[in-house]
């Protein structure tokens, strides 16, 4: 499958979110795609991996793109209107998979479970990544 150069990146033209309805803990920082940009693929990759599953970064500088990348991903639409969403695919999942067979519960169910894994740790980020900022900022 042929991936595009500008795979994993964040876009400069999308709209920046509205202040009222975005609290000043998610707002996303300005610079924060041309930094994102800048990084290696492999690097976001693993930014982006050890973010979904609630992990720290290693360093201060990866912490800092974590960061804004959490705060990023809860302005988007599949983030915010996440139990809009989220409820009825659940609800026709196990539906359908109840007229199927039992593994196909276990894997919905999975799935689910997974989603409100990745939910959490975005909302987590920075109090995960916060030792790290911490230990390198001098005080």
């Amino acid at each position: 499958m042929a991936s595009s150069s500008n795979t994993g990146k964040l876009l400069k033209s999308s709209k920046p979110a509205k202040p009222a309805k975005v609290s000043k803990a998610s707002a996303v920082d300005p610079d924060f795609a041309s930094r994102w940009n800048a990084t290696d693929k492999s690097e976001r990759r693993q930014i982006r991996r050890l973010v979904r599953i609630g992990r720290p970064q290693e360093t201060e500088g990866d912490a800092r793109l974590a960061v804004g990348f959490a705060a990023y991903q809860r302005t988007r639409p599949w983030y915010r209107f996440f139990w809009l969403w989220f409820v009825p695919v659940i609800i026709g999942g196990l539906g359908a998979s109840f007229a199927t067979h039992p593994i196909v519960i276990g894997m919905v169910a999975g799935v689910a479970v997974n989603a409100l894994l990745v939910r959490r740790a975005f909302r987590r980020t920075d109090i995960v990544n916060a030792p790290v900022l911490e230990a390198t900022t001098p005080v």
